[in-house]
């Protein structure tokens, strides 16, 4: 008579060891999809923070030279209408869909501040000993100015987005989306908070009339050049 097979024998453990097990393996499971989100997330964060720094010395010539509750909301409308024309843009271009150097085009917007500051310091030059002379920027802050400086300044965003953007499918890019649209919210908040300072408030208020076109003519020749 054959003998029947011996049956396996597999280690017993107590019911607590599999719930550690069971919990070790879903937390490392979760360890697995945290680390390439955060990576995502940061990378992001990264590349917006990189290529928008000097966009905050132009929000807050912007914030300090508005003086009307409509100036503000131009201001926010303008850099949100801007960045996203960017974005759009260097997706194209990623995409294949767009086939020629924007950033070429985009520099030729410097002319903006530049034409503007220096219409602005001549102005000022002419009418120095008047103490109470406002600055011009002061009368011509608009969306349309501030979408146009936006994108002239944004010849170095395209130069990094459209390689960024190329290695994302639609999913990865609606949350870079996203992000973006977070960080544009924080550079408007931060560089309205230095613009409400009494330090800037003053400083503005003594030395605008010829400073704030002296930098318009600083960014329409740093777009330019």
């Amino acid at each position: 008579m054959k003998s029947l097979p011996k049956t396996p024998h597999y280690p017993q453990f107590p019911v607590g060891v599999h719930r550690n097990l069971a919990y070790n393996g879903t937390n490392l499971l979760h360890k697995e999809i945290r680390a390439p989100m955060l990576a995502f997330i940061l990378t992001a964060i990264g590349v917006f923070f990189v290529t928008d720094t000097d966009d905050l010395i132009v929000l807050l010539l912007l914030w300090l030279a508005a003086d009307s509750p409509r100036q503000r909301r131009s201001i926010i409308l303008g850099q949100y209408l801007g960045i996203i024309t960017l974005i759009l843009v260097a997706w194209l271009v990623s995409r294949g869909v767009l086939h020629y150097n924007l950033a070429s085009w985009t520099r030729f917007l410097g002319l903006v501040p530049l034409t503007l500051g220096s219409v602005g310091l001549y102005r000022w030059w002419r009418h120095r000993g008047q103490p109470a002379l406002s600055p011009i920027v002061s009368h011509v802050v608009s969306l349309p100015l501030v979408w146009s400086l936006t994108i002239g300044n944004g010849g170095d965003n395209l130069s990094i987005y459209i390689p960024y953007f190329t290695h994302l499918d639609r999913p990865e890019f609606a949350g870079v989306l996203v992000i973006f649209l977070s960080m544009i919210g924080l550079w408007l908040f931060v560089s309205h908070q230095l613009a409400r300072s009494t330090a800037a408030t003053h400083f503005f208020a003594r030395f605008g009339a010829w400073l704030s076109p002296l930098l318009f003519i600083c960014v329409g020749l740093a777009i330019l050049l």
